[in-house]
């Protein structure tokens, strides 16, 4: 099986990618994808794919990329969420917001922005109020607990 491009896109085959947007392609508006997405050409517009979306060394996108799994390795200019995990590789260049359960940064990457991790219901935070006694019989309840 052929390898697709830089050695560190974590061994990807072309049986891992169903759509492949090359380094000549260019693509507006939003893009949705029942699979895998690999992008070395130009994408200005949203990115959505139900597994993983690698962004090429010479790719390039100009939107919000949403998926189960991001790698970066070219340029990225919006806000990346993923269910599992985001990958910048070395030579990524980064700048948005990105939300993921697990990001690994590569040496040599350029992030440019806020990060949020863990589970999707621990990135809210949690309400408490604490209930502030009324009368001085609770206080001394309370006190005496």
């Amino acid at each position: 099986m052929a390898k697709w491009g830089s050695q560190n896109l974590g061994g990807l085959n072309s049986d891992d990618v169903s759509t492949l947007l090359s380094k000549d392609a260019e693509f507006q508006g939003t893009m949705r994808i029942q699979g895998s997405v690999r992008v070395d050409g130009t994408i200005m517009g949203d990115l959505i794919s139900t597994q993983t979306v690698t962004v090429g060394q010479t790719g390039t996108v100009e939107g919000n990329i949403t998926a189960e799994e991001v790698i970066v390795a070219g340029r990225v200019k919006g806000a990346l969420v993923a269910r599992g995990r985001i990958v910048l590789e070395s030579s990524a260049q980064f700048e948005g917001d990105l939300t993921a359960t697990k990001l690994a940064v590569v040496e040599g990457a350029v992030f440019r922005g806020l990060s949020n991790m863990g589970s999707p219901k621990s990135a809210a935070p949690a309400k408490t109020e604490a209930k502030v006694p009324e009368t001085k019989r609770e206080q001394e309840r309370i006190a005496a607990a």
